[in-house]
């Protein structure tokens, strides 16, 4: 699914020139995904090159037979939006606006807001315990809300990528907890692959591929085959790269507040996506 080639990178930290280097990154459909590593060694770094949003020194990016290096600027915009979920380190929240209208306003970013998106947006809000916080504004919320919060921004867009840059950072041993299980329930849950990076030792226990920063590399660690999605998730085809011929699946799902992500009625089932990608390589 996606590939980073001979990256590297040379980024300031602390008004050093720190530089690390990526022999082989390769992350697949199934996988949540974690870069390990003390801060200031590049991990947020990564994650921007990965999600497109700055250039890496050396190296490009691979999504599906798609490059980096062969996209302007607005196509990378573009693609990032259709495709990737990105929870920042510090949530960027807008300070002015409650829980509920943050959501609102990335919505309208994204194309509009119907008359149902409100209804929608109180689910999620639901779904992740904040129904009572929707007319609190960020400054309101403790640091356990406000990463909830952003979690839910993230997913708006029914993203085929979630990215996650320190999500359990600043926050008590128990609101980690919730953090963790709040990503294996996405994870398992839809077809969505998470990218983390943390120096966070309880994520460790919920990834499937474990990437460590070392020595100005980034080298695999461990893989947990296990810990890989079930084989009954369905796949969605990327957007605006793969032009599959999709294929009907007539069962029904159950997915709670997750089956939006599948609400098209078309899906691509894991057996055929592997297939048609190795048709592709």
């Amino acid at each position: 699914m996606l590939k980073g080639m001979e990256i590297k990178s040379n980024f300031l930290a602390s008004f050093l020139l720190i530089s690390f280097q990526i022999l082989n990154l390769e992350i697949k459909r199934d996988e949540i995904v974690l870069f390990y590593g003390p801060s200031g060694s590049g991990k947020t770094t990564l994650l921007n090159i990965i999600t497109g949003l700055i250039e890496p020194t050396e190296g490009d990016v691979e999504i599906c037979g798609l490059y980096y290096d062969q996209m302007n600027r607005q196509e990378k915009n573009d693609f990032r939006a259709e495709n990737f979920g990105i929870v920042f380190q510090d949530n960027n929240l807008i300070s002015t606006l409650t829980a509920e209208e943050n959501l609102l306003f990335f919505q309208e970013m994204l194309g509009g807001i119907e008359n149902s998106d409100e209804k929608r947006i109180e689910n999620w809000l639901k779904k992740f315990g904040l129904e009572n916080r929707r007319k609190s504004f960020p400054e309101q919320l403790s640091g356990g809300e406000k990463k909830r919060l952003g979690i839910i921004r993230a997913l708006i867009n029914s993203p085929h990528i979630l990215v996650l840059d320190e999500p359990t950072g600043n926050l008590d041993d128990e609101t980690r907890d919730q953090i963790c299980e709040i990503i294996k329930d996405i994870f398992q849950k839809t077809d969505i692959t998470i990218v983390i990076s943390s120096h966070d030792p309880k994520l460790k226990n919920i990834a499937s591929k474990i990437y460590k920063i070392e020595k100005k590399k980034v080298l695999l660690e461990i893989e947990f085959p296990e810990r890989k999605k079930e084989d009954k998730i369905i796949y969605r085809p990327i957007r605006s790269i793969e032009k599959w011929e999709k294929i009907e699946i007539e069962e029904e799902l159950e997915y709670d507040i997750f089956e939006e992500f599948f609400e098209q009625g078309i899906y691509e089932d894991k057996e055929n996506y592997e297939k048609r990608n190795e048709k592709t390589k």
